[in-house]
């Protein structure tokens, strides 16, 4: 307390203040755990070789479930696209490929499609069609939207 004189306080007040600057807090050492190097365990016995032959076969699996899954969606995006909507995807592809469109179109056997524009597409998936090579199924596919 700022300019108060103790002399001047009750007896009462005189002894709390006391106690109060005597007190002392005392603080407890922790000691931290030593840091050890990790055990390394050897396995014997029959528990020893570890196969990964289920692995494996769950992967494969898990794999297939999606390519599966992955085909059936580009089915359905395909059997929704016209004729003109895969003139106008070739285009695209041919653009990115920098090579000319009826190309791409003749490739996939697609030529015949100018003969009915708003006919929809009942033909073999992207990656089925032979003619095509992978650097323009992949720019096709990109360009359709799979």
């Amino acid at each position: 307390m700022v300019g108060v004189d103790k002399n001047k306080l009750p007896k009462k007040k005189a002894k709390k203040e006391a106690k109060k600057e005597v007190k002392k807090t005392t603080v407890k050492k922790v000691e931290m755990p030593k840091k050890s190097e990790p055990k390394i365990v050897k396995r014997t016995g029959a528990k020893a070789k570890v196969s990964t032959a289920g692995a494996d076969d769950k992967i494969k699996a898990f794999k297939d479930k999606k390519a599966a899954a992955k085909g059936v969606k580009e089915e359905e995006v395909m059997r929704k696209k016209t004729h003109q909507d895969l003139i106008n995807a070739a285009y695209k592809a041919a653009e990115e490929l920098k090579i000319a469109p009826w190309v791409l179109l003749r490739a996939a056997e697609w030529g015949h499609f100018t003969d009915d524009r708003g006919k929809l597409y009942d033909g073999p998936m992207v990656d089925d069609i032979e003619g095509l090579d992978d650097e323009q199924k992949k720019a096709l596919k990109k360009a359709i939207g799979l």
